[in-house]
């Protein structure tokens, strides 16, 4: 009997890690930028894409949800802050993905846009607000949406402006959970 028990240790202490399955909202944070209560930046958003406004957008968005979902303290532009967040909207992209064949009596419809994809690509870097070092960067962050177009095409810029608010709105959400949660 005292052999089958030590027989047995082998596969318990092979079985004793468990599945790997962790509850992230009970993890231990392993950013050293996560801690509650310390102050942050966000510097404005540059913009390099021929879409003007673009950038006041998505520094909106990632100020909302800084504000709404992290253990930060905002700070105003120009004030001191342990930690700075800066970005660069390097493209956007506006291009039809599917098109109306029109009929006989519309003449002018045949081959419009009846769906439109919106693509934009945005990098973002963490900065020590004390030293200016770089300590978390993640580059080339690609968020796309659709949207329908009406034949008005007088809804056509109010629609692409909701896409892009969209756009900013997930761009924000993924980006500060990555942070949050210490993804590399």
């Amino acid at each position: 009997m005292t052999r089958t028990r030590w027989s047995c240790l082998p596969l318990a202490l092979l079985l004793l890690p468990g599945c790997g399955y962790h509850r992230l909202d009970r993890q231990q944070r392993v950013g050293a930028w996560a801690k509650k209560g310390e102050t942050i930046r966000l510097a404005r958003f540059r913009n390099l894409t021929p879409r003007l406004g673009l950038e006041d957008r998505f520094t909106k968005a990632l100020e909302n949800r800084v504000v709404a979902a992290s253990p930060w303290r905002l700070v105003a532009q120009g004030e001191p802050s342990r930690w700075v967040l800066q970005g660069t909207l390097e493209s956007y992209a506006s291009r039809p993905i599917g098109l109306t064949l029109g009929n006989d009596r519309m003449k002018a419809s045949a081959g419009s846009a009846s769906r439109v994809e919106v693509v934009v690509v945005a990098s973002v870097e963490l900065l020590d607000g004390q030293t200016g070092a770089v300590v978390l960067a993640r580059r080339g962050l690609t968020f796309s949406n659709q949207y329908r177009v009406d034949q008005n095409f007088a809804s056509f810029e109010s629609r692409e402006l909701q896409v892009v608010e969209s756009l900013a709105d997930d761009f924000a959400e993924s980006f500060l959970t990555q942070l949050l949660e210490g993804t590399d």
